[in-house]
């Protein structure tokens, strides 16, 4: 299944609870199977602060629920 996650221009991934954290916690991003829902939260957090800059990626769910996060997005 592919689903929809949001990482800003410092490499951070945004959790369920709308902040911004590195990938090595898949199981707290915020994802959903549907990329106008992934938009339109982009939209709000860019509403917020105009400085911020995100992009939507989509990956696919690992036999955990969580997603598989492409390696070049994963911070060193």
């Amino acid at each position: 299944m592919t689903v929809f996650i949001l990482q800003n221009q410092h490499q951070q991934f945004l959790t369920k609870s709308l902040e911004w954290i590195n990938g090595c916690e898949a199981n707290q991003l915020f994802k959903t199977p549907h990329r106008d829902i992934a938009l339109n939260q982009l939209m709000e957090l860019n509403a917020k602060d105009i400085q911020l800059r995100v992009k939507i990626i989509s990956c696919e769910l690992n036999k955990s629920g969580n997603p598989e996060l492409p390696i070049q997005s994963i911070p060193a």
